[in-house]
């Protein structure tokens, strides 16, 4: 598979490693400062000979890139964040196509195996915790000082897991709390610091005991080689308009076990 990187920092270079590892080859690689991009713009010419896309580069970017996809024909695997208030604007775009024009799409906040897999424990403690009402609930996370955005996508989905499972709880403080925080909100803190940080925690409280579940990457590998695999179950499936997010209720879900594999639900997390 030849594989087009849409952006070439450190998460594109250990993409073009974990492509390499897997048998795929990366021809295409747009970036308007890496020496070894090919393109500096993102286009359906900049596309050619590659089979699939994977962007890791700017959510400004986005809608530039799923056109230069449809005009290519190629299938798109986004791990960029920071776009997901324009979720529904996207879905129309590819949606607007004739069918037969229309390309593979697949997002996700957090490729990481390990990542999906925390995501489910923490959904199935936070159900559990429902049941619980002596015990608070609060979350953390940190990324490396180059991250753009802040909470992450994953922290987003975190708060999304935890909201829709546990009743007592209506809503998310992001922001420094100079006030009490309501019985009814869960405070959800961010640090930017370091080179390599990649660490969700989530803490469920009570006056007995303390219960903390946390996920830390030791560096981007996990990432890369979820995005791969993603890339590979994408290309198989397409073009199939379809979404990989264990935030999503109502669309299938991808999840990164051994093997990709989709599993339509219902409900999330049961």
């Amino acid at each position: 598979m030849n594989i087009a990187l849409i952006g070439y920092g450190e998460m594109g270079h250990a993409l073009a490693a974990a492509a390499r590892v897997r048998g795929h080859a990366t021809p295409v690689i747009i970036d308007r400062s890496a020496p070894e991009a090919t393109a500096a713009e993102v286009n359906a010419k900049a596309l050619t000979g590659a089979d699939i896309a994977i962007d890791f580069s700017n959510p400004s970017a986005l809608d530039t890139t799923v056109h230069a996809c449809m005009e290519a024909a190629i299938p798109l695997v986004v791990g960029t964040t920071g776009w997901y208030d324009r979720t529904d604007e996207v879905r129309k775009l590819i949606e607007a196509e004739s069918a037969e024009k229309r390309i593979g799409f697949l997002w996700s906040s957090n490729f990481s195996i390990g990542v999906q897999m925390y995501l489910r424990v923490v959904a199935e403690a936070a159900r559990l915790v429902n049941a619980a009402e002596e015990y608070d609930v609060w979350g953390h996370e940190i990324h490396h000082t180059g991250k753009a955005d802040s909470p992450s996508g994953t922290a987003k989905t975190l708060e999304k897991i935890l909201l829709d499972a546990i009743g007592r709880k209506r809503s998310v403080v992001e922001d420094k709390l100079d006030r009490k925080r309501e019985d009814s909100e869960i405070h959800f803190s961010s640090v930017r610091g370091g080179p390599v940080n990649f660490g969700h925690t989530i803490g469920f409280d009570s006056a007995a005991d303390r219960i903390i579940i946390t996920h830390e990457a030791r560096n981007r590998d996990g990432y890369a080689l979820g995005a791969t695999k993603a890339a590979e179950w994408l290309r198989k499936v397409s073009p199939l308009n379809l979404q990989m997010s264990a935030k999503s209720m109502s669309h299938p879900e991808v999840f990164a076990g051994e093997n990709l594999r989709v599993k339509a639900r219902s409900k999330s997390y049961k």
